[in-house]
This record gives C-alpha cells, sequence and structure tokens, in this order.
C-alpha cells in the first residue's frame, strides 16, 4: 500500500477532511505574464506526517509560495441556503491558507497544499513544470521514512502581460480589530507598522480604496452598545463650545494607504446605519484635558448640536482634502442601507454634505431606487440580488456588493459555498459594466452588532450571527501579518479574469468580447441569477481567454 496519495486539482477545488477525494487530470493551465495563478495538490497520508517537509521542484520557485489549507469550524450557515452550496452541517470547512513552521497531516484525512505562483511582468512565455516533492523523516519511526515526487503539472506562461483591473475594489477595514488583537497602542508607531502589513496584503488581492475611519465607524453596531474608539480627527472644544480639529493623525493614515497601492478614499459613515438616525460616536478634547464622548446613541442626528458640528468640520476637512488633492479621490458616506421611511432624515442629511464638500463623491450601499431617483446620493451600491432595478438608470459609476441576505442564486463568498460562486463575480462585473464592488468585511473580527470580540481562528461565523466567512477575508496571523483565506485568494482571480476580460476589449471591443461570453455559454448571457456554475466551466473559459490574447487558436482546448 502506498504511504501517501496526492494528486494536482484546481484552486476552486475544496478538500474536505472527510471526503474521499477522486483522481483528477488536472495537470496543466496557461497564465499570463504578471498574474497570481493558484492550484492545490490534494493528499492523503497513511500514517501521520511528522515532521515533514515539502520541497519545490520548479524554475518558478523563487516565485511559488506554499502554504497548507486549514479546515475551520462552522456552526451557522444563515436561516436560509438556496441549492448551489457544498454542505450545511456543523463541522470543518476548508478555508484558512497558514504556512506552518513545521507540516502534519492526520492519517486518513485528505489534505491539501496551496501554491500561489506570482508570476513577474517580465517572466518569458512558455511551458514551465511544477512539481514537489514530500519527504517523511523520523527518528523514531525510520521505517516509515519515505521520499515521494508528485507528477510534473505543466503552467503555460503565454507572451501576454495582464494589467490591473480597471476597477474599485473595497473591503471595509476595521482598524480597531488591529490594535485590540495585536494589543498595541492605536495611532503607535507599532500600530501604523501593522497596518502597513495589512495595507499591502489587501493591494495585493485587487483592493484598491481603503475605508478610512474619520470617527469609530458606526456599523454593525447594537444600539446602545460602542465599539472601541478608533477616531483619526481628533476634536478639541474650548470653553465655548467651539471645536477646532487636529487632521495629522488621518493624513498619515492615507498617505501609508496610497503609499501601500492604494488609489482611492473611503471615508467612514457620519450617521448610524439601517437609517441614519443617531450620530456615531466622537470623543472630544474638553479645555480642561478631559476626553467625554460628545456624540453617540443619544444624540439624534438631526439634532441642532451635530448639525452645528458638521458645518464646522465638513469645511476644515476639505482643505485638508484640497491640500493634498484628494478630493477627486474621496467617497463618502451618509449611512449604510437606509430603508425607504428614512428618505427625509436622508435627504436632510444628503444636502448637508453635497454643500460642505464639494467635488467629492458621495457612495452608499442601499437597494431602494428612490434614494436615486430624488438625488440623494450620487452612486448607490445595490445588493447584487437587487441589481437589476438598477440597470436602466443613468448612474456616474456602477457597483454591487453582497453579504448575508445574498444567498440565493446569485454570486457570494460563504465558506459552505463552491468557489466558483465567488470567482464568477469577476465575469460578471464585465456584463453588467460595473465600476466597483463593495464587501463589509475584511476583517470584522466581532460577533454579529459587535456584542463582543471573537476568535476569528475558533469562530468563522461572527459568533453564530453570520454565515461562515462572511465577516472577514483575513485572519490576524502573528508578527502583525495577516493570514489569507481561500475566499480572499479566489475572490481576486475573479478580479484578474475581469483584467483579462478589458484587456480583450482593447482588442476586439466590447460587443465582441460579450459574444465571446455568450457563445461560451451555449448562447446564453450570464445574469447575476443564472451563470455558470461548472468550475470546469470556468477554467476552461478563463484558458479560451488566455489564448485569444495571446492570438493564438482556441482550438488546441
Amino acid at each position: 500500500m502506498s504511504e501517501i496519495k496526492f494528486h494536482w486539482t484546481d484552486s476552486l477545488d475544496k478538500v474536505f477532511l472527510d471526503t474521499e477525494q477522486q483522481s483528477s487530470n488536472y495537470n496543466s493551465a496557461t497564465a499570463l505574464q504578471g498574474e497570481v495563478f493558484s492550484l492545490q495538490l490534494a493528499y492523503c497520508p497513511r500514517h501521520v506526517l511528522n515532521p515533514l517537509k515539502v520541497e519545490i521542484l520548479s524554475p518558478l520557485k523563487d516565485f511559488i509560495e506554499l502554504r497548507q489549507v486549514y479546515s475551520m469550524p462552522a456552526d451557522f450557515f444563515g436561516d436560509f441556503q438556496d441549492e448551489h452550496i457544498i454542505r450545511k452541517d456543523v463541522g470543518l470547512y476548508p478555508d484558512l491558507l497558514s504556512t506552518p513552521s513545521r507540516y502534519r497531516s492526520a492519517p486518513g484525512c485528505w489534505h491539501s497544499l496551496w501554491l500561489t505562483v506570482r508570476l513577474p511582468q517580465e517572466i518569458a512565455a512558455g511551458c514551465y513544470p511544477i512539481q514537489l516533492k514530500i519527504i517523511q523523516s523520523n527518528a523514531y519511526w525510520p521505517e516509515r521514512n519515505w521520499e515521494a515526487e508528485t507528477p510534473v503539472f505543466t503552467l503555460e506562461v503565454l507572451a501576454k502581460h495582464l494589467p490591473e483591473a480597471d476597477f474599485k475594489v473595497t473591503q471595509w477595514f476595521y482598524a480597531d480589530c488591529i490594535y485590540r488583537r495585536y494589543n498595541v497602542d492605536p495611532w503607535s508607531g507599532d500600530f501604523y507598522a501593522i497596518l502597513k502589513n495589512y495595507f499591502l496584503n489587501m493591494h495585493s488581492h485587487g483592493v484598491n480604496m481603503i475605508y478610512t475611519p474619520l470617527f469609530t465607524p458606526p456599523l454593525d453596531t447594537h444600539k446602545g452598545l460602542e465599539r472601541p474608539t478608533l477616531q483619526s480627527v481628533q476634536v478639541f472644544e474650548d470653553e465655548n463650545g467651539d471645536w477646532t480639529f487636529d487632521f495629522s493623525r488621518l493624513e498619515r493614515y492615507i498617505n501609508l494607504a496610497l503609499e501601500c497601492g492604494m488609489r482611492f478614499l473611503e471615508f467612514s459613515h457620519l450617521f448610524t446605519q439601517w437609517g441614519a438616525e443617531f450620530t456615531p460616536k466622537i470623543m472630544v478634547t474638553e479645555a480642561d484635558g478631559t476626553q467625554v464622548r460628545r456624540f453617540g446613541w443619544d444624540v439624534r442626528a438631526n439634532s441642532d448640536l451635530y448639525r452645528k458640528f458638521l458645518r464646522t468640520l465638513m469645511p476644515e476637512l476639505n482643505k485638508v482634502l484640497e491640500k493634498n488633492d484628494w478630493n477627486k479621490i474621496a467617497y463618502f458616506h451618509i449611512s449604510d442601507e437606509p430603508y425607504s421611511q428614512n428618505v427625509e432624515a436622508y435627504q436632510e442629511a444628503s444636502e448637508l454634505f453635497h454643500s460642505c464638500l464639494k467635488g467629492c463623491k458621495f457612495i452608499d450601499a442601499l437597494s431602494k431606487t428612490e434614494f436615486v431617483l430624488k438625488g440623494l446620493v450620487d452612486i448607490p451600491v445595490p445588493a447584487n440580488n437587487h441589481i437589476e432595478d438598477f440597470v436602466p438608470l443613468e448612474l456616474p459609476e456602477r457597483w454591487t456588493y453582497y453579504c448575508v441576505s445574498q444567498w440565493d442564486q446569485v454570486p457570494n463568498q460563504f465558506v459552505n459555498m463552491p468557489s466558483v460562486r465567488n470567482r464568477i463575480h469577476g465575469l460578471l462585473a464585465y456584463i453588467y459594466d460595473l465600476d466597483g464592488f463593495l464587501h463589509w468585511g475584511y476583517n470584522f473580527w466581532y460577533a454579529q452588532l459587535s456584542m463582543f470580540e471573537i476568535d476569528p481562528y475558533r469562530n468563522i461565523c461572527a459568533g453564530s450571527g453570520f454565515p461562515p466567512g462572511d465577516a472577514f477575508k483575513v485572519y490576524p496571523g502573528a508578527d502583525g501579518k495577516p493570514e489569507d483565506s481561500i475566499r480572499h485568494e479566489v475572490f481576486f482571480e475573479g478580479v484578474q479574469d475581469l483584467a483579462a476580460l478589458q484587456l480583450l476589449e482593447c482588442s476586439i471591443g466590447r460587443d465582441a468580447v460579450l459574444d465571446f461570453i455568450k457563445a461560451s455559454w451555449d448562447g446564453v448571457m450570464p445574469t447575476m441569477k443564472d451563470h455558470p456554475r461548472n468550475r470546469e466551466w470556468l477554467l476552461e473559459f478563463r484558458n479560451k481567454l488566455n489564448w485569444m490574447l495571446a492570438g493564438k487558436s482556441v482550438n488546441r482546448l
């Protein structure tokens, strides 16, 4: 009997510990110069592997990152699911990608290694072999020691450079989670050093808009509760109740984000979620040096005090934006997903903002067209299950988002969903001619409504509040560095698919690209609710697209 069974599989496969893996004939693929390409080695050992050593045998070795896929505990999958899920049983689901100090794998279970190949822009076109050598060496059981080499996987790099997608991506960043998790002081040198690691990670996964906390973001917080203070704008109040501001922390935060590759700024909401009824938590330093909370759940959004505050703040903030030439890249929020009954309150806030922040854009997640038809928001971000209502509207930018409620037929990235349902968003973003995508949880390491902090390594369902993986894309790794998830990597693959389609459009035009997509799916144009769900189809489609970009015949597929 062989000591280990293994085979190559694609990045859209999910290897469960308790599921027998079928043999795969996945042994080759194409990629473009500058692309990030991922694949997996699925394996099942006969005996416990400890210690296990893995060597990369490839001329691409210097460009390959090797990580173990770890299965994480999930116990809540939402109130509803459609039929396009893998399973919904409480248990372990493959998600975390981590580089262990020592590989250890349980016998009789299927595991996987994740290979990330970051191809340089200048790499020569050609076929590159990739192979792994697996070595089991244990001094206590020398009779169990062995070496095995995997079959060769061939990655053909085609002579075409893949540019960044012309696409805005924001995944809301919770800086308070950073200083709480790593036990550092907010706005300290250690804090900024950790921020840099996370900003670079975001940029490397296609995120190019950074959520920036003017004041503690009033997001997913139970009424009456507070999130830890994270306020980049320092507010000072004199004996007469007049305010002055210090924007130095804000400017340092933004400059660091821009240095790390961010291209757009998204400022935190200045009214509470789901209606703009109350004010965010804002701390003020009084004349005697005492710091107090001046605004929060106990202050109505339309109060004279808060209107006075905003009328004082906004012109000063605008000066900072103008000084740094940030107006054109600045996006502001009023309130996340307001209800129809909140139109009046939202309108008051919108009029105030537009009069004080000329030249900036206003963007909000909302799924009711009346806010757009009344001219209250510049750029609506409807959920992808409501996007059809917004298609006929004339909009300066077209966006979409998904979160906990987008479970029926549409793309999403819950851990118990097939990865193809995550990656397909790139193809659909092209079809819908979208300018941007928003997701609420890059690193929300809290229970639902911020009731308590969680350990993401033990709880991926936000305290049994959200479907697994909805609240965060990365795990808080050691040394202030994030650890990726499968979902984070696959989402970026979708962004790269979009970039490839945009590149093809430069050569043959948008209509021809849409015809190519339609022809590839039996003459039907995919939609948010009716789209390819077979991972083999998507992988083959991308290979065809690559060959078209390289000016080669697709018949060889």
